[in-house]
């Protein structure tokens, strides 16, 4: 199991940062690689990653099941796939909390996650984990707040 703990901080409030954060299309645009299919009648989305280690690139399709606690700020997603050739598959649970930041005006977005990773590519996969998920979340605040300040995000 790989474990991630990650904070982001944004100069936007916090309620702007829930009204991206509470919808799948809005986030979609923030990380890149990401495409978002049709929500189904089990709650789930269909989903797509491509991931890139090093000179290796990865094409996960993806289910997730976004759960929303708007009182709180907070959510889960959890999500269940496999690599475009079937020989790796990924589950994952990602919580996360917008509060008020205390270091600076804005937002900080506060996130956990698990990700087990099994079958051909999962040795790869374990060993880049940390460089992609951090590069992943700069990007992704990079995003996020350039959509927050008004931006077009491509």
């Amino acid at each position: 199991m790989i474990e991630v703990k990650e904070q982001i901080d944004v100069p936007s409030d916090p309620l702007s940062v829930w009204e991206v954060l509470s919808n799948p299309h809005a986030v979609v645009e923030c990380v890149p690689g990401a495409s978002l299919g049709e929500l189904r009648e089990d709650g789930y989305y269909d989903a797509g990653l491509l991931v890139t280690f090093g000179p290796a690139r990865i094409t996960f399709k993806l289910r997730f099941m976004l759960e929303l606690d708007e009182p709180t700020l907070s959510g889960t997603v959890i999500s269940r796939g496999k690599d475009n050739q079937g020989g790796t598959r990924v589950r994952a649970t990602m919580k996360f909390r917008v509060a008020n930041a205390v270091a600076h005006a804005g937002s900080s977005i506060f996130i956990e996650s698990g990700v087990d990773i099994s079958g051909r590519l999962s040795t790869l996969v374990r060993s880049g984990a940390k460089r992609v998920v951090g590069r992943t979340t700069r990007e992704f605040a990079d995003l996020l707040a350039a959509r927050l300040a008004g931006a077009t995000v491509a």
